[in-house]
């Protein structure tokens, strides 16, 4: 519901605020004043395009702001969707700046136009002059369907196996195309896999190993020159250490009793002999084990060389990567089985639900089909009660089974015929904007019971209508707020009567320009008003006592 809205600097308004009753407001005034006007700044928030050219002062911005209550219209999964900050009071600004700059808000969070529109197409209902109108739009046409032939809660249950066919068809598209182009590389994949894995690559700390036993093999001379000094010095030289430290022990046992200090003297010496011991033997044992081996330094050399190689060619920089690499490679090239398999699964599940989905949808087509008459006929009576005699409107359903979409087989026409004989044409090409109101308020007025309306507004609903014709009109508006909320602009004082809250748009005048007021009407102002529009300004006495006349018998209808 609108609750508020709110104009500044635009067009010839210099700022207005406008409060909206929770049922229908009328809004009247003289042709010119601002009513249009208006409308175009409440289109604003609702996405339509700006121009640099509606500024009322050039040097300012101009800013729309509408307060809506959103307790009832279920849209937190919306604001969830798209991020936002959800609030049962929301407000909508959009702003303008002079160098025609575009911005909008949503509860103070910055959108693009896109997403102000689809909200806003969920707010509210605009049904102005020379607009492209809700009332064209396919699926609208099929809601309406949907609601007179009362299977609203089919429909909704085969939306949501619908999505969840469609989740399945994109999950197939995706792993198709994923096959296709692993397809594509599965030769070049085999052909790196195969490789790696005859590589033999099982021990990340092979490389390591590798070039230490090389280093060794290439140095085998030095150790053992280096292998064999250790050994001659500590045991078969002309005076080994080995022997040296014996007869050194021998004499500091002989003073060992004499103190402790002496003892450790012994006892580090003991240790320093084991030791030395301990080295001669395994440089000993060392130096019979170290030997030239150039055939074993040639395998391993080649065998470093490869792995060298490999890294190289598929530019890592250790057998841990290559290796981890080998292990992505041999996947994909597995996958491709795989992936052929779930493919095959995939599809079947999607066939599957593709033909509960048909026989789903097949229903939902054969009810609406069987709605058709009875909504043709009580659209064309109304038409008739609101003074299109001549009106029809007729119903045309396509069928595909072969095209499954979220509202099942069909695509709905509305083809409308506005006069007696005439064709009946697309309703945008064949009605007027006032008919196209008339029409809709007609159609609105029987689903109201069966669906959510946004807020509607009607701009024009009176052309071409009056006396009793407009009093027709103003019962169905008056019907129809009662459960929703409505604005309406109108000429007509049988229609001005029917408002709950009653506004007059007009002009006033300064030494600089002229700019759109609007003010509240309330007891006698608003039986001026009516009178005015009965008999022009001023109302003359009976033109008063008319409209007191009119709006007691509006308020009886």
């Amino acid at each position: 519901m609108l609750q508020k809205l709110f104009v500044q600097n635009y067009a010839i308004i210099d700022q207005l605020e406008i409060e909206f009753s929770k049922r229908l407001t009328i809004i009247t005034g003289e042709t010119g004043a601002g009513k249009s006007i208006l409308l175009g700044a409440l289109g604003l928030i609702l996405g339509n395009r700006a121009s640099a050219n509606t500024a009322f002062d050039k040097n300012k911005k101009t800013i729309v702001e509408g307060t809506f209550n959103i307790r009832e219209k279920k849209l937190k999964r919306f604001f969830a969707i798209n991020d936002l900050d959800y609030e049962e009071e929301t407000i909508v600004r959009r702003e303008i700046t002079p160098s025609g700059k575009s911005r909008a808000f949503i509860n103070d969070t910055p959108v693009n136009l896109t997403l102000l529109a689809q909200l806003g197409s969920q707010l509210i209902n605009l049904h102005a002059q020379h607009q492209s109108l809700y009332l064209t739009d396919r699926n609208y046409q099929m809601s309406i369907l949907d609601s007179l032939s009362k299977q609203n809660k089919e429909l909704k249950k085969y939306q949501e196996e619908y999505s969840v066919y469609q989740e399945e068809k994109n999950k197939l598209t995706k792993i198709k195309s994923e096959n296709s182009r692993l397809k594509k590389e599965l030769d070049y994949i085999k052909f790196q896999a195969n490789e790696l894995e005859e590589a033999e690559l099982e021990d990340v700390n092979e490389q390591q190993n590798l070039e230490s036993e090389l280093h060794e093999l290439t140095n085998t001379e030095e150790i053992r020159g280096s292998l064999h000094a250790m050994s001659d010095l500590l045991t078969d030289a002309n005076s080994p250490v080995v022997e040296r430290l014996a007869e050194l022990k021998k004499r500091l046992e002989q003073i060992a009793d004499f103190g402790d200090k002496y003892q450790q003297l012994n006892s580090r010496l003991e240790s320093i002999q084991i030791e030395l011991s301990d080295l001669a033997n395994e440089s000993s044992i060392l130096l019979d084990t170290v030997e030239a081996d150039p055939q074993r330094a040639q395998t391993v050399q080649t065998r470093l060389d490869a792995l060298l190689r490999l890294q190289n060619k598929h530019q890592v920089n250790s057998l841990q990567e290559l290796i981890e690499l080998r292990e992505e490679l041999v996947n994909k090239r597995d996958s491709v089985a795989f992936q052929e398999e779930d493919i095959k699964a995939l599809e079947e599940h999607c066939k599957q639900l593709a033909e509960v989905l048909l026989q789903k949808a097949t229903k939902i087509s054969s009810k609406r089909k069987s709605a058709i008459p009875s909504l043709s006929k009580k659209v064309n009576r109304q038409l008739s009660e609101l003074g299109m005699v001549h009106a029809n409107i007729f119903v045309h359903i396509e069928s595909n089974p072969e095209e499954l979409t979220s509202n099942g087989i069909d695509k709905v026409h509305f083809l409308f015929a506005s006069n007696k004989g005439s064709q009946a044409v697309d309703i945008k090409k064949a009605a007027s904007g006032g008919e196209l109101s008339r029409l809709m308020l007609a159609i609105q007025s029987l689903v109201a019971g069966t669906t959510q309306l946004p807020t509607l507004v009607f701009d024009e609903i009176d052309t071409g209508i009056s006396g009793e014709v407009a009093i027709k009109v103003g019962k169905v508006l008056r019907q129809l707020s009662q459960n929703h909320q409505l604005i309406c602009i109108t000429h007509l004082p049988q229609i001005a009567c029917i408002g709950e809250t009653h506004y007059r748009i007009y002009k006033e005048e300064n030494v600089e320009r002229t700019y759109s007021q609007v003010e509240k009407l309330i007891g006698e102002d608003r039986i001026v008003e009516i009178g005015t529009i009965l008999s022009g300004e001023p109302p003359s006495s009976q033109a008063k006592e008319n409209a007191r006349e009119l709006l007691a018998m509006m308020n009886e209808v």
